[in-house]
């Protein structure tokens, strides 16, 4: 079987679908990607044995267009329908996995187009329709008149329902298609577990290890964004530093509201004790962890983070890292159920002082929420446990 991705952003560094891609190779099954390139990436290249094909692109175009994606203004499906036909003739596709639900028009259009009996995956990594209440594009001028909640709700059903079958990263997700009408069996779950053997090949950084070994820190991984809760935590930190020294807040990332996360920081007097590292690659996650005494998932409570999973978190298990995290669904549910952290309110600065100032007075408990986490990881939060599901569900089509 000749699978083809379809992914509207570089491959290089995207976890989820490289995973994918490595343990669909591993069982067999011949493999192609077409991707973007805004850099000066290599236009073909082998990955595990997968063929990687790049279309040269520019980051701020691609973003303005994707964002009028399933609006009057949309050219960018038409753009992607061309490009995966000339794919799926050349590379004589059997099924199309699209990654993304505002990439599955373009594929749709492709077939009905060309008559394909190609089959389509859509692989849903998140609740992209409420992600538009919450994005800072399709909240602003011009994104909030062009872009219509309840058009993309009206898609979201038609488009899924469509598929040949779709792809979600947790349980919860299946529940919140099922509740607008779309078959539970029409999914498969493989969750953003972590790829042991590729995230801990990292080797630590000393170095990054040193500069923290004399300060109790909070860290951060990720992007960026309103909906991700970083002011919340950041108006916390004057209260924390009344009861913890040596006190610092880490953010490893960046994203469209890292200014204004900066100025708040300024304003609240705390700057020297919030350190913006800026963006890392994925080698060098691993070694801000391992300088961490705890991380955090700071994510506002929503019904688009009730229904996703973070790489983070158990990124953040594998290394024996104790998990501060919001009262999001899924979150709650794993770190209640391994005993691996602990849950404040989401966007309540003081509950999330409170927490923290409790967690640092107690290394003891530290360290066995810490040693949890690596222990259900090593057991079941794994992407070993989590291909299985994909490579199953292949098997059937």
């Amino acid at each position: 079987m000749n699978i083809g991705m379809i992914l509207d952003n570089e491959f290089t560094g995207d976890l989820r679908v490289e995973n994918e891609v490595s343990a669909l190779r591993s069982a067999g099954f011949n493999v192609f990607v077409l991707c973007l390139n805004y850099g000066n990436k290599p236009e073909e290249e082998s990955f595990h044995n997968a063929k990687i094909i790049r279309i040269s692109a520019s980051k701020s175009i691609v973003k303005k267009l994707r964002a009028l994606t399933n609006t009057f203004f949309d050219f960018y499906t038409s753009f992607w329908a061309n490009k995966i036909n000339a794919f799926v003739n050349k590379y004589k596709i059997d099924v199309l996995h699209v990654h993304d639900l505002y990439m599955f028009g373009s594929a749709f259009r492709d077939k009905k187009l060309n008559k394909s009996s190609v089959k389509i995956i859509g692989d849903l990594h998140e609740n992209y329709v409420e992600g538009l209440r919450h994005y800072k594009f399709s909240t602003t001028f011009p994104g909030n008149i062009l872009i219509s909640i309840k058009k993309w709700e009206r898609t979201e059903v038609e488009w899924i329902n469509k598929l040949d079958a779709a792809i979600t990263v947790i349980e919860e997700a299946v529940e919140r298609y099922s509740s607008i009408g779309i078959d539970k069996n029409k999914f498969t779950v493989v969750p953003n577990y972590v790829n042991q053997s590729e995230f801990l090949e990292s080797s630590v950084d000393p170095n990054i290890v040193q500069r923290f070994r004399h300060f109790n820190t909070v860290t951060y991984i990720g992007a960026f964004d309103l909906h991700r809760g970083l002011e919340s935590i950041i108006r916390s930190v004057p209260e924390i530093l009344n009861h913890i020294d040596n006190f610092k807040l880490v953010f490893v990332g960046h994203g469209k509201n890292f200014s204004s996360l900066n100025e708040l920081a300024n304003k609240l007097n705390v700057s020297k004790y919030v350190l913006f590292e800026g963006w890392q690659p994925v080698s060098k996650f691993s070694s801000y962890i391992a300088a961490s005494s705890a991380c955090v998932i700071p994510h506002l409570k929503t019904i688009h983070t009730d229904n996703t999973i973070p790489h983070k978190l158990f990124q953040y298990m594998i290394m024996s890292k104790p998990v501060i995290a919001t009262n999001c669904n899924p979150i709650v549910r794993i770190v209640t159920d391994e005993k691996c952290g602990v849950i404040y309110e989401s966007g309540n600065s003081q509950d999330f002082s409170q927490k923290v100032i409790s967690l640092f007075s107690n290394s003891d408990l530290m360290n066995e929420l810490g040693r949890n986490g690596r222990i259900a990881v090593e057991s079941k939060y794994n992407w070993t446990n989590a291909a299985i599901n994909l490579i199953n569900l292949y098997k059937t089509m």
